[in-house]
């Protein structure tokens, strides 16, 4: 009988994973965004507190400051969210962290120059592009010519609905994503018997945070949460859609239709 797991497209359950292994963290990095893990210096979470409340549904993220092997020794700093509940303004949002994280360490008086490579990089259980790749990296170029504007700015997103379950060595961005998608014993050691050393790491913290009695009520109490924000929205779209029916009814009536003729154009069987 399969042990039950705890899913790490739990956000809380994520952060605990890299919080509990913070060797991983690297891994992470170095795999998603195609840095050679000999260039990464130090990663740092910077938020590594876990909210007091898992049941308030608010948004917990990961930050890290990744130091590069690079000329000036500089560093990029890394937020990463991951989202199960689907958000028409979700691309204002990404936006709207990343120009926040962009500006945190400029103190008043410092020179522009002091300002950060930042990169946003968000892992979401449903569709925000119509591309079939699961992955998808903006940036600021030039709209003529494509060419990077800067690379101060990078913004992904992984699309967790659009990976496939079939595994590939040579794909560590998927790889990543299957172990997030997981909720199975079976799917872990599939990814576990790749014998990637990261991998396997990764998936025997996730058993060792599922045999954790207390760490398993609080991704429960957070999958709740999530489930219940889920209802809430969809809910007040559905009565948004009813009263729009609703003004929609009155107005072919109103402009000499007969009411049941107008109920049969809209759909409404009231």
């Amino acid at each position: 009988m399969e042990r039950k797991i705890v899913s790490a497209k739990i956000d809380v359950v994520f952060k605990e994973l890299f919080i509990r292994e913070r060797s991983l963290l690297k891994n992470f990095i170095s795999d998603v965004l195609d840095i050679p893990f000999e260039n990464i210096l130090e990663v740092t979470l910077t938020n590594p507190e876990m909210p007091s409340d898992y049941s308030d549904g608010k948004l917990v993220r990961l930050d890290l400051s990744v130091r590069l092997r690079k000329s000036d020794n500089s560093e990029t700093l890394i937020n990463v969210e991951l989202q199960v509940n689907s958000q028409s303004y979700f691309k204002k949002r990404t936006l709207f962290y990343w120009s926040k994280l962009y500006t945190s360490e400029l103190h008043s008086g410092e020179s522009y120059s002091n300002l950060k490579r930042t990169i946003c990089i968000n892992i979401l259980d449903f569709n925000i592009t119509d591309k079939q790749n699961y992955h998808t990296e903006i940036i600021a170029a030039d709209k003529e010519t494509g060419e990077q504007f800067t690379d101060l700015m990078s913004i992904h997103f992984f699309e967790l609905r659009k990976v496939t379950d079939a595994l590939d060595v040579n794909d560590r961005k998927a790889m990543w994503m299957q172990l997030i998608k997981a909720d199975t014993e079976e799917e872990l050691n599939m990814i576990k018997n790749t014998n990637i050393p990261a991998m396997e790491q990764a998936v025997q913290v996730i058993f060792d945070m599922s045999a954790d009695t207390a760490l398993r009520e609080r991704a429960r109490l957070r999958e709740k949460a999530l489930h219940d924000e889920a209802s809430a929205l969809q809910g007040a779209k559905e009565e948004g859609i009813q009263e729009g029916l609703m003004q929609a009814l009155e107005k072919l009536i109103a402009n000499g239709m007969s009411k049941e003729d107008a109920k049969k154009i809209l759909g409404i069987n009231l």
